[in-house]
């Protein structure tokens, strides 16, 4: 009931910032080459959390870590819960990979820090620019300040976790020590610099480019700071409980882009077809990686076994 309550609420709001005809008109005129462009972004974002995947998990084979990414990055993208899924299907698939449950927690969580906390580090800067009088876009304090002070409230609170759960050490609850163990080991991924950490920067940084592209194909371009502080802003609505985001993100993420002086019509259809995008990509990669997996295992499970032949027993004396 609760699904269904969420969902007709969003489908009020996207109701409410441009009427359906005026959406359908602007999804029916969009440039097909931007379209075009906005997939190879997302296939891209995708392709970056494969490399960045690799850094923290480097005990399974290659084969088996790109099967695990991308298993991971669909539950993210039809799950509730966004990155925490596709944390929770890696520490799943990984728990026989002989990394120890401790350590696969730790490195899971860290993964999920560096990319959490990495986006939170674009946006007060995004914010900062803007605030500054750089770029396209609103420079006002409510517009680029707010972000600002969000970003620095999240990375503010991870820090004194940290150092709260270091000061505590065994004295400290299980999940602040939890906590703790995996923002000490996203910091020290940092402190070890490797070339597949780039990986969390195009992650994150073509999937906005992906939304940026879904907003040039209507006609309408909108600069790349306030598009970023849109996406943050609208990303919020996914920590509702929905599966695949459907509805709360569409409204989040439309109803930012408005807020950024989008025009309201172009902002639905840009959102609907990038969020289609972006659910598409991921699902259809990490099916076509677990289907192979899953029809070995059956395989190996439905063959007959083959038994020995008995032993002839020795004649004579």
């Amino acid at each position: 009931m609760g699904t269904a309550v969420l969902g007709a609420l969003s489908i009020g709001v996207l109701l409410w910032v441009a009427p359906p005809r005026q959406v359908i008109d602007s999804i029916a005129g969009m440039d097909p080459v931007w379209l075009l462009a906005a997939v190879g972004l997302e296939v891209s974002s995708c392709l970056s959390y494969v490399v960045v995947f690799r850094r923290f998990f480097p005990e399974a084979s290659r084969p088996d870590g790109r099967r695990v990414a991308w298993i991971a990055m669909g539950a993210g993208a039809v799950l509730p819960g966004g990155n925490f899924s596709s944390a929770a299907a890696t520490g799943l698939l990984l728990r026989h990979h002989r990394i120890g449950a401790r350590c696969l927690v730790q490195r899971c969580g860290a993964l999920l820090c560096l990319l959490t906390l990495f986006g939170f580090v674009v946006n007060g800067l995004a914010g900062a620019l803007l605030l500054v009088g750089i770029g396209d876009g609103p420079h006002d304090g409510a517009h680029a300040g707010i972000p600002i002070l969000v970003s620095l409230l999240v990375i503010s609170t991870a820090t004194i976790a940290m150092l709260l759960g270091r000061r505590w050490g065994a004295r400290a609850p299980t999940p602040v020590r939890a906590l703790t163990e995996s923002l000490e080991a996203a910091r020290d991924s940092l402190l070890a610099p490797h070339w597949r950490m780039l990986g969390a920067g195009g992650f994150l940084l073509f999937d906005i480019a992906a939304l940026w592209a879904a907003c040039r194909a209507t006609g309408h371009p909108i600069g790349g700071l306030a598009l970023a502080l849109a996406y943050f802003i609208g990303y919020l609505a996914t920590m509702l409980p929905m599966p695949a985001g459907i509805g709360v993100l569409d409204s989040g993420l439309a109803g930012a882009l408005v807020l950024y002086r989008f025009p309201p019509a172009a902002a639905v259809g840009a959102v609907l077809l990038y969020h289609a995008i972006s659910i598409w990509v991921p699902s259809i990669g990490g099916l076509a990686h677990w289907l192979p997996a899953r029809w070995r295992l059956r395989a190996s499970t439905t063959a007959p076994s083959v038994k020995p032949p008995a032993s002839t027993p020795a004649v004579g004396g």
